[in-house]
């Protein structure tokens, strides 16, 4: 509950709090990584509706009081409320990545530090630019911070919102919330199909979503529905309101275009509980205290799971359910402290009071010592004035040449612009083919396919694997229909070409089904195999689990050495042993395809490090591999393309 004027102040409900811990649940569950819960998103749309009930209540409660709005006094009780317990997440969260990370980690997972300490991190997630493998620019330690932007936004407009509706009658009001629920809930729809990220991110698409916790609060308050919703129409509508939330954390998933009008599946449900629930009262199944214990916390937990969920994933933790649960259990710990030494004192302790102007001015001071520090934190991990960038950078950088002569434009447009190395003379040509991931082997191919017998040509798209499927891309929030596009022309002009071997991979990724890998596969090879002498299908290489440049960088010493165990990973081979089954049995469909598995070559002994035996380091990020290490695996890998493409040994 929020911290109102007494006068406004509205009655408690715990099935409201229990309602918060549901929402914060799924929320963390799904940060997590556990698989059944991957649409634990919507817990947020929860707390839109939440606050739009909230929030509306006590400035409609405070209008019929006082008749109008105190203006200063609801910013300030929005101050002390969130702001305190916000900037110190911020401060610790700065520290610890500072001191836990390399420079090149922090500086790219502290980015938005500034915008986050100012509320408006949503619009910088909104409008950013981020490259393909800009991978840490993902893990920005305040990502999470764009929900509580979006609701201070919200806080800002609302109340001037308010005084215009004829708030005097209750029809009136809700008549009003209606249509202001009906613009934003368009605005979603067009912007979520548009430009995803401004329906994800910005306040105007989210906008329904309090309007609609608002009408739920008038509902719940007038005195005419109340009577007609009785303790089972009430139980009723709780159940498929707890069913619809529930529903929506199961099935819904990342690869879905949203909010969208998916959105309306967990926000109709938190309307439904939250215009039930008073005819249940003290019955009410999320009144239980636990739940109310937690929802009590649901602020302070959410601020602090995800910089530490994202910290211990960074140091090597991601995917182990053990030290995941652990992290979990210090981020509630965090939790706990935060609200008791920080939240409570400024929300109903001696420290909430005080003159609202105040209060203001201080928190403005607070924000501007914040961005100033953030501001200075970021400069200290730039690198030297010099511009000479450190080991981790150029580890980083180290990708094939093929991305330096554009053969790769990602999601920009679908053109077939291929890069071509060798020759026109030569008598033989190999295609390298695929995503991102077939990308990283250029070298390998090029050093065994040598001119001035054979000419190579490069056709990847990043994240554009070589499956005859429609895919959802998380990156840009909608179907990936550059890279259906790219593919059919691709498979085209490879009909004309008639290479002599095509080299074809792609990342192991989990996010598409077994008959996805083997009809997917197989729809491709049945166009490819009639028009190459030889494939070779390449499975895709494991995922480290966290950043290979940054822990060689914090764990390397100045000689060169890395401690026993440090960077390495050891079931990322079994994670990707299934997709490489699938693409065994596509390939096993055709004569003329041949699965090439290099895996062992990347993790001998079925243990992937990010530095290799040699020294080399192995990994550029948290999946691709470093040039350098490409070129290392030239003499261990010649022979097993010499066994399936004859011709290599042929002057």
């Amino acid at each position: 509950m929020s911290n109102a004027h007494p006068a406004a102040a509205l009655p408690f409900r715990a099935d409201l709090q229990g309602l918060r811990a549901v929402a914060v649940l799924v929320v963390c569950l799904a940060h997590a990584g556990v698989p059944a819960l991957a649409g634990g998103f919507v817990g947020v749309d929860v707390f839109f509706v939440l606050s739009g009930a909230l929030i509306t209540g006590l400035l409609l409660r405070e209008l019929e009081q006082a008749g109008r709005i105190d203006f200063l006094g609801f910013y300030a009780r929005r101050v002390k409320r969130l702001l305190p317990a916000m900037l110190t997440m911020l401060a610790v969260s700065f520290a610890a990545a500072a001191a836990l990370l390399s420079d090149t980690e922090a500086a790219a997972q502290l980015a938005s530090a500034p915008y986050a300490a100012t509320w408006v991190s949503n619009l910088y997630f909104a409008f950013a630019k981020f490259g393909y493998f800009e991978e840490l620019a993902a893990r920005d330690l305040f990502i999470h911070t764009w929900s509580l932007a979006v609701e201070e936004q919200f806080y800002l407009v609302w109340p001037l919102l308010l005084t215009l509706l004829p708030w005097r009658s209750p029809t009136g009001t809700a008549r009003g919330l209606a249509v202001l629920g009906a613009a934003g809930l368009a605005a979603s729809l067009y912007w979520t199909y548009k430009r995803p990220e401004f329906g994800f991110y910005l306040m105007p698409s989210r906008s329904w979503q309090f309007a609609l916790g608002g009408l739920a609060y008038l509902a719940a308050s007038r005195p005419d529905l109340r009577r007609a919703l009785t303790p089972p129409r009430a139980a009723l509508a709780c159940g498929l309101g707890l069913g619809l939330i529930l529903a929506s954390t199961a099935l819904l998933h990342p690869r879905l275009a949203y909010p969208g009008a998916w959105a309306l599946l967990p926000s109709l449900g938190a309307a439904l509980l939250i215009a039930g629930g008073p005819a249940l009262g003290a019955r009410h199944p999320l009144a239980h205290p636990a739940l109310v214990w937690l929802g009590d916390r649901s602020y302070a937990l959410y601020l602090w799971h995800w910089p530490v969920l994202v910290l211990g994933f960074a140091l090597g933790y991601e995917g182990q359910p053990g030290p995941t649960a652990v992290l979990g259990l210090f981020a509630l710990l965090l939790a706990m402290v935060s609200y008791r030494c920080v939240e409570l004192p400024f929300w109903k302790g001696r420290a909430s009071h005080g003159p609202a102007r105040r209060t203001l001015l201080l928190g403005v001071l607070a924000v501007v010592v914040a961005l100033a520090g953030g501001l200075t934190g970021l400069r200290a991990l730039e690198p030297p004035p010099s511009g000479a960038a450190d080991a981790a950078s150029a580890w980083r950088g180290d990708a094939p040449v093929i991305y330096r002569q554009h053969c790769d434009a990602w999601y920009s447009h679908a053109r077939v612009e291929p890069c071509v190395f060798g020759p026109e003379t030569a008598q033989r040509t190999v295609v390298l083919l695929g995503d991102s991931i077939s990308a990283q082997w250029f070298s390998l191919v090029q050093g065994i396919f040598a001119p001035p017998q054979w000419r190579v040509v490069v056709l990847t798209k990043s994240s554009c694997p070589m499956l005859d499927i429609d895919i959802f891309y998380e990156r840009i929030g909608q179907t990936y229909q550059v890279c259906t596009d790219w593919r059919h022309a691709v498979l085209q002009d490879l009909a004309r070409l008639r290479p002599d071997v095509i080299v074809m991979g792609g990342v192991a990724s989990e996010r598409f089904t077994p008959e996805d890998w083997v009809e997917g596969s197989t729809r491709v090879l049945q166009q490819l195999s009639p028009a190459a002498g030889t494939i070779l299908l390449v499975p895709g290489t494991p995922r480290l689990g966290f950043d290979g440049p940054g822990c060689v960088a914090r764990h390397r010493a100045p000689d060169g050495t890395m401690p026993a165990g440090a960077c390495q990973a050891d079931g990322a081979l079994a994670e990707v042993a299934p997709v490489t089954r699938h693409l065994a049995t596509a390939a096993a469909r055709f004569r003329n395809v041949h699965l090439l598995d290099l895996n062992d070559l990347v993790c001998p002994g079925g243990r992937c490090r990010a530095v290799s035996a040699d020294g080399v380091v192995v990994f550029r990020d948290g999946q691709h591999l470093t040039d350098r290490f490409v070129r290392s695996l030239i003499p261990a890998a010649r022979p097993r393309f010499e066994q399936q493409v004859p011709a290599l040994g042929q002057p």
